[in-house]
């Protein structure tokens, strides 16, 4: 016998021991998946307020400008060298304040070059076929915003109509900001990696040709050397991915898309970052608390043993049986509850002064019809469940006790029958507020007085299980009281 329980125990450590290694595993698995989730979710949080903060700042840029009134007549008369030394000096403030700023391109009413203050030579060439959201800022003559590839590069393109005080349109105001903007702040706000992937079906307008490394359907317009190893690894359909290479461990996602004007999709900004480092320290933590507990659990299975060694099977098996006739005698053996015989011990032991305590009895309504219904076993369960919904509503110095049958007894300590009224009520409350057995519902009848006769409890519980009569009488489902 003692091999048995030996064997069973050991079983039972392994067995634990094998659950909290595999818990372990798994919440390991749980920090890095959060970790990704948390970065992730903050790329793209930094990115749309980029792309905000960049459309706030620059419209009001282009408003600035189209309040200067010179600039009216020269656009106008199309001297672009006028144009490029009126404003050459607020440029040059506006390339300090944000170097990527590549573009600032006036263009007239038919989508031609006035002047390209980043490229003042070239200038009077039609873009109405090669630059769309400059002919449709020039069409609707609203703001547009987004990614589009012209002569001189793909840029982040703020196209604002420009509107002179007399409401006259002379044309269009653009900025360019360059798509490596987006990368190095998500960089420096991340401490992460990042490279701006464009399709390269839209770079087909380009002044000058430049092989870009290709990954697909992308072509490759900024490096960082974090890819280099793990480029052939990265899967563009994947939102997130966790890649393993070497000795390295590195998290990274490519859903921070480069949309044109129409909401189409024309690159992307991947990031990287290397949590070799975070993978180590977890794993090495790991193993310090796996082996702790084999440790523990080793400990306490000798420890265990030697209880059984030195211990004789007899005093173990009686005071086994004293434990079970205690908990017979005080337990109900179905619910769980204190039994009768526990009731009337502690009517008659605890219960010394008047208005102390009041007795609750209460019976299910209708219990026989459910019996009759659904069985005895359904009964059962009902019983146990509705037991289990009395003990979490009551106190835990209160008693609960099942009087016979379907009817209980409750002892609430207590100086006041309206406060006893008061939890009944709650009581009775929970019990119409659950289904039983999944599907059927449940009342009880109740009958609450104070025990202002400790000296005469028989007249006490007789008053209460009247005043439970009066409850069925009146209907059911309801509460009588009264002293």
């Amino acid at each position: 016998m003692k091999r048995k329980y030996l064997l069973l125990l050991g079983i039972i450590f392994f067995i634990a021991f094998v659950i909290r290694v595999y818990y372990d595993v798994k919440h390991h698995e749980f920090m890095i998946n959060t970790k990704t989730s948390e970065l992730h979710k903050q790329a793209l949080l930094h990115y749309e307020d980029m792309i905000v903060n960049l459309e706030d700042k620059y419209i009001s840029i282009s408003a600035q400008f189209m309040n200067m009134d010179k600039t009216y007549e020269f656009i106008k008369n199309r001297d672009k060298d006028g144009l490029y030394n009126y404003l050459i000096h607020d440029y040059e403030e506006l390339i300090k304040s944000n170097p990527d700023l590549h573009v600032m391109h006036f263009l007239d009413t038919k989508s031609t070059t006035v002047l390209r203050m980043h490229k003042p030579s070239s200038y009077d060439d039609d873009l109405t076929t090669i630059r769309p959201i400059v002919a449709k800022t020039n069409k609707d003559k609203k703001t547009y915003f987004g990614f589009e590839a012209g002569k001189n590069g793909i840029t982040y393109r703020i196209t604002a109509p420009f509107i002179s005080r007399d409401r006259e349109h002379l044309g269009v105001l653009e900025f360019g900001i360059k798509p490596q903007y987006f990368a190095n702040k998500l960089n420096n706000l991340l401490h992460v990696e990042s490279e701006v992937l464009i399709k390269t079906s839209t770079m087909k307008n380009l002044s000058y040709k430049t092989e870009f490394e290709n990954m697909g359907d992308f072509s490759v317009i900024t490096k960082e050397s974090i890819f280099k190893s793990i480029r052939s690894q990265i899967d563009l359909s994947k939102k997130e991915q966790i890649i393993q290479n070497k000795s390295k461990t590195y998290i990274l996602f490519n859903d921070l898309c480069l949309k044109n004007y129409k909401d189409e999709i024309v690159g992307k900004v991947i990031i990287a970052k290397d949590i070799t480092k975070a993978v180590i320290e977890n794993r090495n933590s790991l193993l310090i608390l796996n082996s702790t507990s084999f440790i523990i659990l080793l400990t306490c299975y000798i420890l265990i043993y030697f209880i059984f060694t030195h211990y004789s099977k007899r005093l173990i098996n009686a005071y086994e049986n004293i434990q079970e006739l205690e908990i017979a005698v005080d337990t109900d053996a179905l619910t769980g509850v204190h039994s009768r015989t526990s009731l009337e011990t502690f009517l008659a032991t605890q219960v010394n002064d008047k208005d102390e305590y009041a007795l609750i009895f209460l019976d299910i309504d209708n219990f026989k019809k459910i019996n009759d219904t659904y069985g005895h076993d359904v009964g059962d369960t009902i019983l146990k469940e509705l037991t289990s919904i009395i003990s979490r509503t009551i106190r835990v110095d209160d008693l609960f006790a099942r009087w016979g049958g379907e009817e209980f007894v409750i002892v609430l300590k207590t100086n006041s029958l309206k406060n006893a009224v008061k939890i009944t009520q709650k009581i009775r409350e929970s019990i119409n507020s659950n289904l039983f057995h999944s599907s059927i519902r449940v009342t009880c009848s109740f009958g609450v007085t104070m025990i202002d006769i400790p000296d005469n409890l028989d007249l006490v519980i007789r008053r209460a299980d009247k005043l439970l009569y009066d409850a069925k009488d009146a209907g059911r489902d309801c509460i009588k009281s009264g002293r």
